[in-house]
């Protein structure tokens, strides 16, 4: 068998059972949550490439249904979505400030945004500078941040107010155990409503 699918195998299984002491966390923000849901809180959801489709998944099961199909649709609102507005303003000024411009159209103070990233962002490598565009509006709006990080959690983790950081340089690894955290949180919501 390849060396390579071996490797990473073993990554993923390491980064599962290191992320178990998270567990904690994940309730703690489920909760966090459920709260703003009750205060009629809006909550959004966004990330780049990978992360930006694992947004769109947990978004989905958290407006559709996940296991339970009694549960009433929950005020996830996935960011990036309409595609003619990001190439037009993408086409015409600039990608990095696209998603806090359409953030700032629906977001009020006491809203919560929750960022998925392999990374974290950093602006000397020019990694995910619309993140942390997004995450500065955040503090300087009080809209709370949550963010699942990866590879050292990189400059978000310094406006996050909640996050997970998968210890891993490995990104299919990394997206894999947000997964596993973003279905847990899916599970104890579903349980809730």
């Amino acid at each position: 068998m390849s060396k390579k699918i071996i490797d990473h195998y073993n990554e993923s299984l390491r980064v599962f059972n290191e992320i178990y002491k998270d567990l904690n966390k994940v309730e703690n923000i489920s909760k966090f949550l459920i709260n703003k849901i009750k205060k009629n809180r809006k909550i959004f959801v966004y990330g780049n490439g990978g992360s930006f489709s694992d947004s769109s998944h947990f978004v989905g099961e958290l407006t559709a249904t996940y296991k339970n199909i009694k549960r009433k649709p929950l005020p996830f609102i996935l960011l990036g979505s309409n595609m003619a507005s990001v190439t037009a303003w993408s086409n015409d000024f600039n990608f990095n400030d696209y998603i806090t411009r359409e953030f700032s159209a629906y977001a009020q103070n006491g809203d919560v945004l929750f960022l998925l990233t392999t990374s974290g962002g950093n602006i000397k490598n020019k990694q995910s500078i619309n993140l942390i565009k997004l995450a500065k509006y955040c503090k300087k709006n009080k809209i709370h941040l949550i963010s699942f990080l990866g590879k050292g959690g990189g400059e978000l983790i310094k406006y996050s107010n909640k996050y997970i950081l998968v210890n891993s340089k490995n990104t299919g690894s990394i997206q894999e155990a947000h997964k596993m955290l973003l279905h847990s949180i899916c599970s104890y919501l579903d349980n809730s409503f």
